[in-house]
């Protein structure tokens, strides 16, 4: 019952940040270099299928993550939304299971990285990223932290949900699943990181270029994983 009622919870917060966020953007009207951030949507919705199962319960780590913190960087903390909301509804689709799961995990990932982008704007150097003169050490800490918010929030959401659905303690199941989902974020928001001052210096039309990417990021952290697990005897994945 409880578990029902903070999924209903989640799914209404979550959509007043998508209506926000489109409202925003719809004001702001779609400039030509947005195009990007149409493909950066639709690797994000192909990057999901690249999700790698953990080998521990309610724990799987997507790279379209990377795509996410690279939403915020490049475009807005709006068109982030949106894409975290068409990974989660993506990455739900893809799997057997209620509607209200679904709904769960598209509001959820839309509530966490609505909350993180601003968060990151925050920290972000005044003036914006596009017209500072930045390094990727300026960028180190605001990115550091913008990885670390959008593990908060999106970890506690599900742990939360889990535990008030199996009737066991949050921080139980946390520490059973969600730090292994702490180095992908890491990872994927450094790798953003770099991207984005690629693209910076190149120019927005660069971004058609990062295909690549999650694909390297995915077989590299498969294989550390794997061989983590062999290490300790662990089950295979």
């Amino acid at each position: 019952m409880m578990g029902n009622v903070f999924i209903g919870v989640v799914a209404a917060a979550g959509a007043a940040v998508l209506d926000q966020s489109l409202y925003r953007l719809g004001i702001g009207g779609f400039e030509l270099k947005d195009l990007a951030w149409v493909w950066i949507a639709l690797l994000t919705l192909l990057v999901g299928r690249l999700s790698v199962k953990q080998p521990l319960p309610h724990c799987r780590v997507s790279f379209s993550d990377a795509f996410i913190f690279l939403s915020v960087m490049e475009f807005s903390g709006e068109m982030a939304t949106l894409t975290a909301a068409l990974d989660g509804f993506a990455s739900s689709s893809r799997a057997k299971g209620e509607v209200h799961k679904k709904i769960f995990n598209t509001a959820g990932m839309a509530l966490s990285t609505n909350l993180a982008a601003r968060v990151f704007e925050a920290l972000a150097p005044r003036g914006g990223l596009w017209t500072a003169r930045l390094t990727f050490t300026d960028l180190l800490m605001p990115v550091a932290v913008l990885a670390l918010a959008q593990y908060v929030f999106n970890t506690a959401l599900v742990s939360s949900v889990v535990a008030l659905k199996e009737h066991q303690s949050v921080v139980a199941i946390w520490q059973d699943s969600s730090p292994w989902a702490g180095a992908a974020y890491l990872a994927g928001s450094a790798a953003a990181a770099i991207v984005f001052l690629v693209v910076r210096e190149l120019g927005v039309v660069s971004t058609f270029a990062i295909l690549p990417f999650p694909g390297i990021l995915y077989l590299t952290y498969r294989a550390c994983l794997d061989r983590l697990v062999r290490t300790k005897g662990g089950m295979t994945l």
